[in-house]
């Protein structure tokens, strides 16, 4: 029943103008629309499983009914509509975004079709026609998939080469990142350096608030030299790791910045900062300093380490090299009115 009814079919096609009207229903009403819909989800879809889907079906569409178009249409129209068939395998199976297995299925399924259909003539009984297409197609799939095969592995070359590449640019960035941090921090005592405060002014420039000032403080340990010969290096570069942490923990707010300026002295900027303000933080300094209560061995019992603070508020049209000298001036009268103590 079923091989008259496909007899049937085959002599309606053939009779109505060689299955040209078959051949434009293909057209329109099952490639044209596959194909728009897989367009579609292209563009509009976030399912990757549903693009492939779609991209698969379209294109073993496609495959059936060119080749099927290619059996009913005269020459020289029906070689190219075979030919056209075996260009949409070839290309499919080397451009398309699907993975390599469902690439592969999508291959045979397509080659069987293809095969079936050239092998049959969809004519009942087959023809066998145009068998030799069956062997440049399986020469073209075969060929397709090297090619396929061969793209895939540069692709994750190329992919791994770019995750090394941003691995190590990430690495970079981390090296220049720690290495900008060791180059403005103080190695012994943790807090920022020199050439850091040095920066940071030049950047920033004085004062930074014109209507109040900026105020500046200089701090000296008071008889380090003392300290250091009798408790030697190892004892001083504890002391001053000390003395560094309790004037970071008695600054205002993360604006402030402490440095080591030289050897036992630290300097201090306090952003909009008035006179009434600054020797605030300064006492506040001193006394945190005092309040660790490090012993100096070079003195009688009780004696403990100490700083002088010398303090100056930078006014408008001062230079930062100026406001530090000031500063430096009167930490060297604390000093010589017998340390211990700030001077402004």
């Amino acid at each position: 029943m079923a091989i008259d009814l496909l007899a049937l079919a085959t002599d309606w096609m053939l009779l109505d103008n060689n299955g040209l009207q078959v051949a434009m229903m293909l057209r329109v009403g099952v490639v044209t629309p596959l194909l728009l819909l897989a367009i579609a989800l292209n563009r509009r879809s976030r399912h990757p499983a549903l693009i492939d889907l779609s991209n698969a079906v379209g294109t073993f569409a496609f495959v059936v009914a060119a080749t099927a178009i290619g059996q009913w249409a005269p020459e020289p129209s029906a070689s190219r509509y075979m030919m056209a068939a075996l260009f949409i395998i070839f290309s499919a199976t080397i451009f398309a975004v699907l993975p390599l297995l469902h690439t592969r299925l999508l291959l045979a399924i397509s080659m069987l079709a293809y095969g079936g259909i050239v092998a049959t003539g969809l004519r009942w009984p087959p023809s066998w026609n145009n068998t030799d297409l069956i062997g440049l197609g399986v020469v073209l799939a075969l060929v397709s998939l090297n090619i396929r095969r061969e793209r895939d592995k540069r692709i994750t070359d190329l992919r791994r080469m770019r995750a090394v590449d941003a691995e190590r640019t990430i690495e970079l960035h981390q090296a220049n990142t720690r290495l900008a941090a060791l180059s403005t921090i103080d190695p012994l005592t943790g807090i920022f350096n020199r050439r850091y405060l040095d920066e940071a002014i030049e950047r920033c420039g004085f004062p930074l608030a014109p209507s109040r000032g900026s105020g500046v403080l200089m701090i000296d340990v008071d008889n380090f030299k003392r300290f250091n010969d009798r408790a030697g290096h190892a004892g001083g570069d504890r002391c001053l790791r000390l003395i560094a942490g309790a004037l970071q923990a008695a600054l205002r707010s993360s604006d402030d910045i402490v440095a080591r300026y030289g050897g036992e002295e630290f300097a201090v900027i306090l952003p909009d900062a008035d006179r009434t303000e600054t020797l605030a933080v300064a006492e506040r300094l001193r006394r945190a300093v005092a309040e660790l209560a490090i012993p100096h061995p070079d003195f009688c019992d009780g004696a403990i380490v100490t700083v002088s603070v010398g303090a100056y508020v930078a006014s408008s049209g001062e230079s930062a090299l100026e406001a530090i000298e000031c500063a430096d001036q009167r930490l060297y009268v604390a000093k010589q009115a017998g340390r211990n103590r700030v001077f402004a």
